[in-house]
């Protein structure tokens, strides 16, 4: 059986690389740089660690089209109970898109666009881009791959969108594809959509459908009198001409009268597929070698290759044959201006780039119509400039309207060749990360490619489909290539983490997004970007004095902002060289919580430890290298296995919970109190083995009443204790199929309590939107939906309640973020306790590594803290910043400021603060 490979381009090989690109963080516009990376496989397997059932390690198959029946008839169930109560509303980010592969113009009128997010649903603008309006359920199936209109006169207002994604989604997490549920269409301009039946799946238990990934979607304008529709799917291409009621395969492995229990992940079919229709109506389609079983195959699919068809029934191969290679997705860009000319990208190793002419097929010194000529992939820098299609996860390749030699292709960065990428010479960067190195992206642009459409009115004019949503330019051919937002409202983002402003009233929210870095909103819908990669875990001080944002894998900053928002100064403060040493490493999102009595005190999840740092602010800025100063153990030994997962601190600041990657949960309980800290493990036997540990809420006025979530599937998920760990109870209750946690109920992946003058209100943010419940009954507890109409099935990644106005802010993995304020919430606030400004102790003294020194203030306020001599001479600043009323500690190693020990001896700290001055002596003994 055949394998292919083009053998005239062997002598341009190039290796793979997998290296994943990162964001350019400028710092108050001076060439220092924050370094953010996208790191694509490490947020797989967190998601996949966040999902997986633990009994088998893996993330069910089908889970997110199982829990959305599950999740329909859920609602059915409860529509009799009390109804829903939050009135929700949309907080954007309005300006920043999440990853889009599918956008079109209508034919009729260019300044109406349809376009769809891959876990944001179907969008639709009349007036070009400039505000868009969400018009696909929020209940039904978000996923959206592709998108084709009926160009057909009279037959214009019928589009179809595909869905299902095989590689690279994150709903639903981890190795789990997000399969799709066929074919929707829609009659009346995209207004609404209804699925195809024929393209549904009754079985959804199992992999057994063409119609669970859809990768593109063409339509036969020629065929006048049917209504023919063709689609790339798994395994193959298929063909209705009935518009959809009855389907044949016409190319590739024909899995339509497999049983209703087939397995397709055992299928000897190609994993990816693609089409292309050219403007002289030819079909061209590409099928993979790579099938679900990976490189386990000694053969490759029997279809495998590239095909043209003039009728879109019958298919002629025109791969280039030898017996060499193997190859995953194919993109398939057509020159409009002389349809004879397509060019094949191919995400082999080494990635190809390849023309054909199709009238030039017989022509001895080509290779059934490909022109031999090698072609110059792009590879400005061996790291971040090759052409990096991060395994299939962004491909795209188009021609320019005008002109067959000016090619533009993309992966994780967008070039434009003028000559069909046969010079190096004639290759520019146009969008993307830059290729020359560093971490910047191009400006107003986005990384991970996935399309370029031209206006047809004016082809120099293109819009761009990336994992940052649509941006548009005026020129795409000039010699520098200006972008500007097109997302407008186009409400796609993928939120991990919220919080919001602790001061009343206040609207600022701060987020991290997928792929979107960590943003802003001061209460415009259009948010501001602060920094980049992949947005994780943040927070702010009283009066927002502080800010704290992260990146991917436990980059944690410490930010002043000024009053436009931008970064003034900046610290990296995580402890990640302790973690190192300890031989762990973060999560990809990893937690961190601060004091709510004194937020200066932070609690960090560092792999198999928790730490804990009396005074953040005390970190020296400047830097983003990670520093020990200050960090200390919570508890002596290190978690034997998993990883700390959650971490939640009581209103009071009295107690601290956090929980594991595989289950534990513990209680610190004298947390005012360092550094005698008391760590209890508060396990239960009702909870999951093995769990993941997703989200621990503790009742602002009762901090022994608390709510954990385990957001595995196939286990029960929430459980409520009133003893502050001491027993608990399973409260999944009708969010669970059966009463073992096993079936097709939802991940949990957020919990809050809220306290009303009448009853507590419980939240429940889970992979299919929001639940509430007032009141809890063991497994009999119902929960009802909230905000089906906006929210809908939306994943609700994570909430921050705010306790002084009752204000709740929600974060979507696919539909950003909304507000509601809670009726009947109950005012609570916890004042520290009145102090004077007195040092309280200073301990060890005398010290041989780190001396602390603990002193009180009434108000928040700037306080310095110097180390002198014994003569008076100034020896080093240790702090200089904003400090919180109540108890505070500073933490000094005997260095200077460059971190040169000192001599043993007598040295004297000095404390100002307000006008006023304290010290002492601290003596030095190594």
């Amino acid at each position: 059986m055949k394998k292919l490979l083009w053998a005239f381009i062997l002598s341009v090989l190039l290796s793979k690389t997998d290296f994943s690109p990162s964001y350019n963080i400028i710092v108050n516009d001076t060439p220092s740089e924050i370094e953010g990376r996208e790191d694509l496989m490490g947020r797989l397997e967190y998601l996949n660690l966040l999902s997986q059932d633990p009994k088998t390690g893996e993330v069910p198959q089908n889970i997110r089209q199982l829990e959305l029946q599950f999740d329909k008839q859920l609602l059915q169930d409860t529509r009799n109970l009390r109804t829903q109560q939050l009135s929700v509303s949309s907080l954007g980010p309005n300006n920043v898109g999440g990853r889009t592969r599918a956008v079109a113009f209508d034919v009729r009128n260019e300044n109406i666009i349809l376009a769809g997010g891959v876990s944001g649903g179907i969008w639709k603008s009349t007036d070009g881009g400039n505000s868009w309006v969400r018009k696909s359920d929020p209940e039904n199936r978000n996923s959206v791959t592709c998108i084709a209109q009926d160009t057909r006169p009279g037959m214009e207002d019928v589009w179809y969108h595909g869905t299902g994604e095989i590689v690279g989604n994150s709903t639903s997490g981890g190795a789990a594809p997000f399969r799709g549920n066929g074919i929707y269409k829609s009659v009346d301009n995209g207004e609404s959509w209804q699925p195809i039946a024929s393209t549904q799946n009754e079985t959804p238990q199992f992999f057994n459908s063409h119609f669970q990934y859809i990768w593109d979607i063409e339509i036969n304008p020629a065929n006048e009198l049917q209504d023919e529709i063709l689609v790339a799917a798994f395994g193959g291409i298929l063909r209705s001409v009935d518009g959809g009621e009855s389907w044949e395969v016409v190319l590739g492995r024909s899995l339509l009268d497999e049983v209703d229990t087939a397995d397709f992940n055992q299928a000897n079919a190609s994993y990816y597929t693609s089409l292309e229709r050219s403007g002289n109506n030819v079909f061209y389609a590409g099928l993979s070698t790579e099938t679900p079983l990976g490189d386990t195959l000694e053969v490759p699919p029997p279809d495998a290759g590239i095909f043209y068809s003039i009728n879109g029934n019958d298919w002629s191969e025109i791969t280039p044959v030898t017996d060499e290679s193997r190859y995953q997705r194919i993109v398939i860009g057509s020159s409009p201006s002389n349809p004879d000319i397509t060019y094949f990208m191919i995400d082999s190793s080494p990635i190809l780039i390849l023309e054909h002419r199709l009238s030039l097929l017989a022509d001895p010194q080509r290779v059934n119509g490909f022109d031999p000529e090698p072609r110059k992939i792009p590879k400005f820098d061996e790291n971040l400039g090759i052409l990096n299609t991060q395994r299939s996860y962004n491909m795209m390749i188009r021609v320019h309207p005008d002109d067959p030699n000016i090619v533009y292709v993309g992966g994780t960065n967008l070039f434009r060749s003028t000559d069909a990428f046969r010079t190096e010479e004639n290759i520019d960067w146009i969008g993307g990360y830059n290729p020359e190195g560093g971490s910047s992206v191009y400006p107003n642009h986005h990384p991970d490619q996935h399309d370029l459409l031209f206006l047809p009115s004016n082809s120099n004019v293109a819009l761009s489909a990336s994992d940052g949503g649509l941006r548009l330019t005026s020129n795409i051919v000039a010699d520098s290539v200006m972008w500007q937002s097109s997302n407008n409202g186009f409400v796609t983002s993928q939120f991990f983490t919220i919080a919001q402003s602790k001061t009343s009233g206040n609207p600022t929210v701060l987020g991290g997004m997928q792929d979107n870095g960590t943003d802003l909103s001061s209460g415009d819908l259009n948010w501001e970007g602060i920094i980049g990669g992949d947005g994780s875990y943040t927070a702010t001080t009283k009066d927002d004095v502080l800010w704290f944002a992260a990146f991917q894998r436990g980059q944690t900053l410490r930010l002043t902002l000024n009053d436009e928002n931008d970064i003034t100064s900046f610290a990296r403060v995580d402890p990640g060289g302790l973690v190192a040493q300890q031989g762990s490493i973060y999560l990809f999102i990893n937690p961190f919580a601060l004091d709510p009595t004194n937020q200066n005190r932070m609690f960090f999840a560092g792999g198999s430890q928790l730490y804990y740092h009396p005074n953040v602010s005390q970190i020296p800025g400047g830097s983003q290298t990670p520093t020990s100063l200050g960090w200390r153990n919570v508890y002596s030994i290190p978690l034997a296995n998993g990883l700390i997962s959650a971490i939640e601190v009581s209103a009071d600041g009295q107690k601290v919970y956090f929980g594991t990657s595989d289950g534990k949960l513990f209680r610190l309980d004298n947390a005012l109190f360092e550094p005698d800290f008391q760590v209890t493990s508060i396990q239960s036997n009702v909870f999951p083995e093995n769990g993941y540990v997703s989200s621990i809420a503790v009742n602002p006025e009762d901090n022994e009443h608390l709510v954990v979530a385990f957001s595995n599937y196939n286990v029960p998920s929430i459980f409520e204790s009133h003893d502050g760990g001491a027993s608990f109870t399973d409260i999944s209750g009708n969010l669970e199929e059966n009463a073992d946690g096993t079936g097709n109920g939802p991940s949990i992946r957020w919990v809050e309590i809220i306290p009303k003058t009448s009853t507590d209100l419980i939240l429940a943010g889970s992979s299919v939107g929001l639940f509430s419940t007032e009141t809890t009954a063991g497994t009999g507890t119902q929960w009802v939906k909230e905000s089906s109409d906006l929210i809908g099935s939306a994943v609700v990644t994570m909430m921050d309640y705010r306790s002084s106005d009752g204000r709740l802010v929600i974060a979507t993995h696919g539909n950003g973020v909304y507000e509601t304020f809670i009726d009947d919430f109950k005012p609570i606030s916890f004042q520290p306790e009145m102090a004077n400004f007195n040092v309280l102790s200073t301990y060890p003294n005398p010290f041989v590594e780190n001396a602390n020194i603990q002193y009180s203030i009434p108000e928040a306020g700037e306080v310095r803290v110097d180390i002198l001599s014994t003569s008076g001479k100034l020896i080093n600043t240790i702090l200089w910043g904003p400090q919180f009323a109540g108890t505070n500690t500073v933490t000094w190693d005997g260095t200077t400021p460059s971190g040169t020990s000192l001599t043993n001896g007598i040295y004297l700290y000095r404390i100002r603060y307000n006008g006023q001055q304290q010290s002492g002596r601290l003596l030095l003994r190594r």
